[in-house]
């Protein structure tokens, strides 16, 4: 599986930067990301967005309770 592309849908949480109300409306975040896959086990997936030689940067960790598809 390594190296395979993948296009993930996930959950996270959703920080609100400006004063708000105690009644608001408050939501989690709905992210989708895109990138190979360079780890996963039975509690993340990591991806990256770029292999530079051997290394590999934009990393993301994503727990696989938040993913949704």
């Amino acid at each position: 599986m390594k190296n395979k592309i993948r296009t993930i849908k996930w959950r996270d949480s959703r920080m609100y930067i400006q004063q708000e109300v105690n009644d608001g409306v408050w939501s989690v975040c709905e992210i989708t990301s895109i990138g190979f896959v360079i780890h996963e086990d039975k509690d993340k997936i990591v991806l990256a967005g770029d292999f530079v030689g051997e290394d590999v940067r934009r990393v993301i960790v994503i727990p696989k309770e938040n993913i949704i598809r």
